[in-house]
């Protein structure tokens, strides 16, 4: 789920990207734009983009730790649930000798 989050993030960034070249180059051709600005522009909004990439990355990683706490707070692994049984398991033996 996690990959698909950031594979339709970074699908997004270069489909901005195309259409921030098209409208760049149509600045272009109507003669509003030089050329050269015109490809600083683009190279600004690429390197926004990737910063943006990055944060989004950054906060997705904060929020995996989060939920991984959680949940390792809330529930149970299998092995705690193993080590507990055996101690009940040992507990039920020692109190079954004592009685006989």
């Amino acid at each position: 789920m996690l990959e698909d989050f950031l594979s339709a993030t970074i699908g997004l960034l270069i489909f901005g990207k195309e259409k921030a070249e098209e409208f760049i180059d149509m600045l272009v051709e109507k003669g509003e734009m030089q050329r050269d600005e015109a490809q600083k522009l683009v190279n600004r909004l690429i390197e926004k983009g990737k910063d943006e990439k990055d944060r989004l990355k950054e906060q997705i990683r904060q929020i995996k730790v989060k939920v991984d706490t959680s949940w390792k707070q809330k529930f149970v692994s299998q092995e705690d649930l193993e080590r507990v049984e055996r101690k009940i398991d040992e507990l039920a033996a020692l109190i079954k000798d004592k009685l006989t």
